[in-house]
């Protein structure tokens, strides 16, 4: 066999061994995905994480092209940001909610296999096979926060968290069993405005 047939053999045979061992893998997916969005009511009482809220919608995908979703949602309604990256060692996204007067939440996910992983929402960490839902409310120190278990489906894109946040009785009940009180004790429905 000629030297230069028997080397393009070789040399076939070492890449369909490459691929076959995991590269280019169909359905191997490595990055992040995200959505944010934040809105506020002009209503005269708003509930915080209701009415005026910031949402992040996150995947994070490192190997199976379904990712690991969570979504983080606070009654900070003036910024949700962040950025993410993803490569063979795993995927990682950093981000934030903040509130007008300066009040902020920070978070970062992380995971190496794209079916597990963990969040630290405000210095505390949550493995994200216990709930792939963070509500978020900051009118206490610290934050109060509650992670659920929730099919996230109809929840592709933070903006679609809008109506969800009228319709749903487990988020509703939480942000309004979590509104701010004032010192004189009666309840205040915005977390925009300070006491």
């Amino acid at each position: 066999m000629p030297t230069a047939i028997r080397d393009m053999l070789v040399a076939t045979t070492l890449v369909a061994v490459i691929c076959l061992a995991g590269c280019g893998q169909n359905g191997t997916v490595y990055g992040v995905s995200e959505s944010n969005a934040f809105w506020a009511s002009t209503t005269d009482d708003p509930v915080g994480g209701i009415a005026a809220a910031s949402v992040s919608v996150i995947t994070l995908k490192a190997g199976p092209p379904e990712g690991l979703p969570f979504v983080v949602w606070s009654d900070l309604a003036y910024e949700a940001a962040g950025r993410g990256e993803g490569s063979v060692r795993g995927a990682s996204y950093e981000g934030h909610h903040r509130a007008k007067d300066g009040r902020r939440v920070d978070f970062h996910a992380k995971t190496t296999d794209g079916k597990t992983g963990r969040i630290t929402i405000a210095g505390v960490d949550y493995d994200l096979s216990n709930g792939s839902l963070f509500l978020i409310s900051t009118c206490q120190e610290p934050p109060t926060v509650a992670q659920i278990r929730f099919d996230l489906s109809g929840l592709q894109r933070a903006d679609a968290a809008k109506g969800l946040a009228e319709s749903n009785p487990r988020v509703r009940d939480f942000f309004e069993k979590n509104r701010r009180v004032n010192t004189n004790g009666l309840e205040t429905g915005d977390p925009l405005k300070s006491d």
